[in-house]
């Protein structure tokens, strides 16, 4: 049985309603499609299939300004389903980062020219930050063996 199938709530909680503070309408959707473009693009030439430590560092610096950005964009204007998305994706590409950063060897699809050899035991790359915390993009706390 799934680990989640036996979590059972013991209290209930209620959602406040959004509060959109001064948030105004945005007439910068162009804000949006650029960014969501350097984050496409900062994926696929610096976290591709051919990979080095160097390019995952420059990598993960590009998504750490886009997200602050991002959330700088999202606390100014009214939400959107595209500005959503957006911070959605640019979270899942800190995310693929940070662990790629972590793998040191060559394995399956990506090819890491720092590490070309494959190591004798494949083990998953899990994050372990702490639950209701932001992404910390410097965070090293990876423990593979989990």
């Amino acid at each position: 049985m799934p680990v989640m199938d036996s979590v059972v709530p013991t209290e209930t909680f209620s959602i406040p309603d959004w509060e959109s503070h001064h948030a105004v309408a945005s007439d910068e959707a162009v804000v949006v499609e650029h960014n969501w473009n350097e984050v496409r693009t900062c994926m696929w030439d610096y976290v591709g299939i051919v990979r080095t430590d160097k390019r995952l560092d420059r990598a993960l610096r590009r998504i750490q300004n886009l997200r602050n950005e991002i959330r700088e964009y999202y606390l100014d204007y009214l939400v959107t389903p595209d500005v959503l998305e957006l911070r959605n994706l640019a979270t899942v590409a800190e995310l693929v980062i940070r662990c790629a950063r972590q793998r040191k060897e060559s394995r399956g699809l990506h090819f890491t020219l720092d590490y070309p050899e494959v190591l004798p035991v494949a083990s998953d790359t899990r994050l372990n930050d702490p639950p209701g915390e932001s992404l910390n993009l410097f965070d090293s706390r990876v423990d593979p063996h989990v």
